[in-house]
């Protein structure tokens, strides 16, 4: 018996890491399937079988047909590129089995090229020069600054199993058809040569309408670590839940968490309050 349950658990394990590693429809359905199958038949084994399932009645039979339904969905999606890829070349020339749809290759980074694009005001830009600083001397932690600098939503530009090279060109793409060449440039200025504490506004010139890369550069220089963990702690923002790698990016992922939310005004209330307080001291 307690092998039998250590098995189902093991399997359950592993379409929920095949999940984690490769989120998709088909691993999602195999991992709901599982975990139900495995739920319901330990809720039986717990009880009377036969008379949980007189109890059940009818929706005994439609929890089980969606779950062979879910299973024979798994299935199908998990044999199907593999009979695809088992299929004699003479079958596939003939018409008799459906080739997959050849993905198009990516482009080197040496062969992308972009005309020149003006901005809003009609400025024209040299677009293939600032691709070629953003992929030659930005890291992606960097052009995750650069969309939240732009106000670019991560989903207009980022997707599952994307290379940076392709993250790059959907930002200069984007940018374009929004006519942000020049504020793209500026960015890119901005993260290469981030401005001195000294340059950027005094506190008591930083509101609710300031934007938000100026927020972000000011936590940067004049917060540490362990300033804005007690800012997160006062805004009620669980500290662990923000992202890890990088100072940049814990500034980066309070920033967007409050301004979700729309929260933004608490955060620059605390600093005003933080800063008189420390005047007063």
């Amino acid at each position: 018996m307690l092998i039998l349950l250590i098995l189902k658990f093991a399997v359950m394990a592993v379409f929920l890491f095949m999940f984690w590693r490769r989120p998709s429809t088909k691993w999602g359905v195999g991992l709901l399937t599982v975990t139900s199958a495995v739920l319901l038949d330990t809720f039986l084994g717990t009880f009377n079988r036969e008379e949980m399932m007189a109890q059940f009645g009818f929706f005994f039979y439609v929890i089980s047909g969606l779950l062979i339904g879910g299973a024979a969905y798994w299935l199908f999606s998990v044999l199907g590129p593999l009979q695809i890829a088992l299929t004699p070349r003479s079958e596939l020339a003939m018409g008799t089995a459906v080739p997959p749809t050849p993905t198009p290759p990516t482009p080197s980074p040496d062969s992308v090229k972009f005309a020149p694009g003006t901005d809003e005001q009609g400025t024209a830009f040299d677009r293939q020069m600032i691709y070629e600083e953003i992929r030659d001397r930005l890291g992606r932690e960097d052009v995750l600054d650069l969309l939240f600098d732009l106000s670019i939503q991560d989903n207009e530009v980022m997707n599952l199993q994307q290379n940076m090279q392709e993250l790059i060109i959907n930002l200069m793409n984007l940018t374009a058809e929004r006519g942000q060449t020049g504020q793209l440039a500026l960015a890119v200025e901005r993260i290469l040569t981030p401005p001195a504490p000294e340059s950027l506004p005094r506190l008591e010139k930083i509101s609710l309408e300031s934007p938000p890369t100026i927020l972000r550069h000011y936590l940067l220089a004049h917060y540490d670590l362990e300033k804005l963990q007690k800012t997160a702690v006062a805004l009620g923002i669980d500290w662990e839940q923000l992202a890890v790698t990088s100072k940049k990016s814990k500034v980066r992922d309070l920033l967007h968490y409050l301004y979700r939310r729309n929260r933004i005004d608490e955060l620059v209330n605390l600093m005003h309050a933080n800063a008189a307080l420390a005047k007063d001291d």
